[in-house]
């Protein structure tokens, strides 16, 4: 696909449809069966439902929110929307009702698409959010007042107006560990640079298998936009439950996956192998469909360990680093360059400065800001348009970009040393008795607060989780220098509480720990 031609996500699909036609673009399942829809259905369902908003709304530009698993209607629904001049908020599937209100509240939804999982919150969305006027089910429902299939039965496909690539595209909400999410404000030209600043990622050959919540920015851009881009086949994995069985059914090629997701493979693969007495990698081979060619990793911290591990089984896992507010790519790494402790190199088109420590981007992907959060938007973005993303790292001379934590979560000592608590995190990454951890400063001292697995210690008396823990924290400080060093350990009876996006909220972090 020529890249001159694709300004905005408009561009996106009328050229692929021009250029892979009738080849399948998406492969879902449909009872028992496959359904699979080419990228010529793909533009002209999302045309038909570009006419319907235009006609809902007489022609009115308005903010429409997508939520659902990934699928077909769910893709066209979105792109169907945003091809109309409108803006889209996809929201996160976990919502509850309050809070699904809350976001469409905050961004001036007035036209609700949802799946069938949600037909039962209609009632109480219509309550707490007024200002919706058009919602339309996207899987056929009696009591919708619109259902997406009579939509796309009922419209004809048109061309239409072009989108302008500063227009806003989308508005995505942050989940950060802690305060309100933020609803980041991204263009088409915003998108359209994240999807395009690399080459030579996918091709036509290739087969994906999208595991991610597609209103993710990570998601969406990697997994969908650039598997437009390139032609390949987006096939979607219905659940979590269900990745091994679709791995044998769709036998993908690619697979972006986030370290939570691809530890666990590790270890079922590891598990299988040791009880089939075969060797780990031809195990690997088999659990993933026999094709695949190598993982992306993103999201958060990619253990050294776990990349060993997949590449003892012939399976290259790379890691990359971004943020919603970035479209999300700020660094990505090849399959043929293994990562040495780095989250790749800066992606084309992007700059990153080091200031005060602190990674700050400048790049045609970054964000117009907040949504009506002004001073949000002045605390993420200088004047001249660079982001903080609030990571502290460096680059080397390489251009590989390295994380070594968040600035906002620095523990100050009282002699002046500062502390990465995520440096100390990480170096728990593969302690299989540790679950969750969390590292903060108290009264002075560097404080590890733990929730152990609780499949290792089930049969373990209170005294022997304390002192295993112990040791493995032993093993940690003695990499340390003096002043990182873990001094105190509290145990947790129950997980910590987490964002939608699985992350450990740092806030109140000490409630449920117990000094040991």
């Amino acid at each position: 696909m020529d890249k001159n031609n694709v300004k905005t996500l408009l561009d996106l699909i009328t050229q692929s449809a021009a250029e892979f036609g009738d080849k399948t673009f998406v492969k879902e399942k449909a009872g028992k069966e496959v359904s699979e829809k080419s990228f010529n259905s793909f533009y002209n369902d999302s045309m038909r439902v570009a006419e319907f908003l235009k006609e809902a709304t007489n022609g009115e530009k308005v903010h429409a929110a997508v939520i659902g698993l990934t699928s077909y209607n769910y893709l066209v629904s979105y792109f169907g929307t945003v091809s109309g001049g409108n803006v889209a908020v996809p929201l996160d599937a976990q919502l509850s009702c309050e809070d699904i209100a809350d976001h469409i509240n905050r961004a001036d939804v007035t036209v609700f698409f949802y799946d069938a999982r949600y037909a039962p919150m209609i009632p109480a969305i219509k309550k707490l959010s007024p200002q919706v006027k058009t919602y339309v089910a996207m899987q056929d429902n009696e009591d919708a007042d619109n259902n997406l299939s009579e939509i796309l039965a009922k419209y004809e496909p048109k061309t239409q107006t072009p989108v302008e690539a500063d227009s806003l595209a989308a508005i995505v909400y942050t989940s950060g560990t802690t305060g309100l999410s933020k609803g980041v404000m991204l263009t088409h030209g915003n998108l359209i640079d994240n999807a395009m600043c690399q080459d030579n990622e996918s091709s036509t050959e290739d087969v994906l298998l999208t595991v991610l919540p597609v209103h993710h920015v990570y998601c969406f851009t990697c997994d969908i936009l650039c598997s437009i881009r390139y032609g390949a086949t987006l096939c979607v994995n219905d659940s979590l439950m269900r990745i091994a069985q679709n791995l044998q059914l769709f036998k993908p090629t690619l697979m972006l996956l986030v370290p939570m997701i691809a530890q666990t493979i590790c270890k079922q693969i590891n598990a299988a192998a040791k009880a089939k007495k075969l060797p780990a990698a031809a195990v690997a081979q088999a659990f993933f469909g026999g094709r695949l060619k190598g993982i992306f990793s993103g999201g958060a911290y990619l253990a050294p360990e776990v990349v060993a591990e997949y590449k003892s089984f012939g399976i290259p896992i790379s890691q990359g680093y971004g943020m919603t507010e970035c479209s999300p790519r700020i660094s990505t790494a090849t399959l043929d360059v293994e990562n040495i402790g780095d989250v790749g190199m800066i992606v084309n088109g992007c700059t990153v400065k080091i200031v005060d420590g602190e990674i700050t981007v400048k790049s045609p992907s970054v964000m117009q800001g907040y949504y009506k959060n002004p001073e949000a938007t002045a605390e993420a973005l200088t004047e001249d348009g660079w982001l903080r993303t609030g990571d502290l790292g460096y680059v080397d001379d390489e251009n590989r970009v390295f994380i070594t934590g968040r600035k906002k979560n620095l523990i100050i000592l009282s002699n002046g040393e500062n502390v990465s608590p995520e440096e100390l995190e990480n170096k728990f990454a593969v302690v299989e008795l540790v679950a969750e951890i969390m590292v903060y400063g108290e009264d002075g001292f560097v404080t590890a607060e733990i929730f152990p697995n609780a499949d290792l210690t089930k049969d373990m008396t209170r005294e022997d989780v304390v002192a295993a823990l112990n040791e493995e924290i032993k093993k940690v400080n003695d990499t340390l220098s003096s002043s990182k060093t873990i001094r105190r350990l509290r145990l947790r009876e129950t997980e910590f509480d987490k964002t939608p996006s699985k992350k450990i909220k740092r806030t109140m972090q000490t409630s449920k720990g117990e000094l040991v």
